[in-house]
């Protein structure tokens, strides 16, 4: 509890929008409809809650051509 609240709370919280079926980010387009870019209009997408370092990473490691997937659990 305490990383979460030192990494999540007190710090940087950004939302990013994440495909329940492929795991890709989603793309928002200029209309502001959210789509995968590989399941397109048929995808899943929930908003994730991710420090701001996290999605650091994730944008550094698209940019060297490794495609993160998130695996989503259900928070039942």
């Amino acid at each position: 509890m305490v990383i979460k609240d030192r990494l999540l709370d007190e710090s940087d919280l950004t939302v990013k929008f994440i495909c329940n079926t492929c795991g890709h980010v989603a793309i928002q387009d200029r209309h502001g409809s959210l789509r995968c870019p590989v399941c397109g209009d048929k995808a899943d997408i929930y908003p994730i809650e991710m420090s701001y370092a996290f999605k650091l990473l994730i944008d550094e490691l698209k940019s060297l051509a490794v495609v993160p997937r998130i695996k989503l659990e259900s928070l039942v």
